[in-house]
């Protein structure tokens, strides 16, 4: 499945930077792909550093810093699309580090996923017992005497 994306993404790419080079020149296209990525990776450091210092307080509140980790998720596939050379990738890697847009993504794919993950039967996030003899037990007193040896 992730081999046509890479073939179809990889061609985009080839054709949107010939295009472009086409229309302002082979070194304008060099150096606006290098511009894309210097400004990509002061977002990319400005973002996650933002996301952390989010998930150290949600931390520090009591609270579980569950956004603030799939934040560090799209920052992290935003990071890794900016590395790649292009202007399509740099494009999504740009929305991904976007504040709005990142919430988009991560909304989006909640919507579509969250069924799935929390129906699926050994799913991490809930813990189900098949076995009557656990209910039980759990409802099972225990009478019973200790004394402690000095």
């Amino acid at each position: 499945m992730l081999f046509p994306i890479f073939v179809v993404v990889t061609l985009a790419e080839i054709y949107v930077l010939v295009s472009v080079g086409q229309a302002i020149g082979g070194l304008s296209t060099v150096l606006l792909v290098i511009i894309t990525a210097f400004i990509g990776s002061s977002l990319l450091r400005q973002q996650g550093w933002s996301t952390m210092a989010k998930a150290q307080q949600s931390m520090a509140e009591g609270r579980t810093p569950a956004m603030e980790m799939l934040e560090g998720v799209v920052i992290l596939v935003s990071g890794i699309l900016l590395l790649t050379p292009g202007f399509l990738t740099d494009g999504l890697g740009l929305l991904g580090l976007m504040p709005w847009s990142r919430h988009y993504f991560i909304n989006h794919f909640l919507e579509k996923n969250a069924e799935r993950v929390f129906r699926s039967r050994n799913s991490v996030f809930i813990h189900r017992s098949d076995s009557t003899e656990t209910k039980n037990k759990k409802d099972e007193t225990i009478e019973g005497e200790f004394w402690e040896d000095k």
